[in-house]
């Protein structure tokens, strides 16, 4: 850092090492937050398969093959919710991001 004349002063080179180095922090932050996300949605994966299977073997036990199979409702729910956690790790999806709703946030503000 260049402290001839004030110790607030940068040079350009200095200057543009630190708008490089918060540019590269912010991508790291969003890296680590999309990463956050696939990792909950493999953790949900495997959740709501061993709450179906543990749902197909309630229902095959109690009432059997040959009875209405109700196990299929909350396995409908399942797969929707993990449809949303899909699109949010992996489509890239803007209509549940957090960033869209900063951003819209912030235009409201600055009006």
């Amino acid at each position: 850092m260049n402290t001839e004349n004030n110790e607030g002063d940068f040079s350009p080179h200095e200057s543009l090492q630190v708008i490089a180095d918060m540019i590269e922090k912010v991508q790291n932050d969003k890296m680590r937050r999309l990463a956050k996300k696939r990792v909950a949605f493999k953790k949900a994966v495997a959740i709501t398969g061993f709450l179906s299977l543990m749902l197909i073997l309630v229902w095959y036990f109690t009432t059997g093959p040959q009875s209405y199979f109700w196990p299929m409702w909350p396995m409908i729910g399942f797969a929707f919710s993990l449809l949303i956690q899909y699109l949010e790790a992996y489509a890239g999806n803007t209509f549940f991001s957090e960033d869209r709703e900063y951003k819209k946030l912030k235009s409201q503000q600055n009006q």
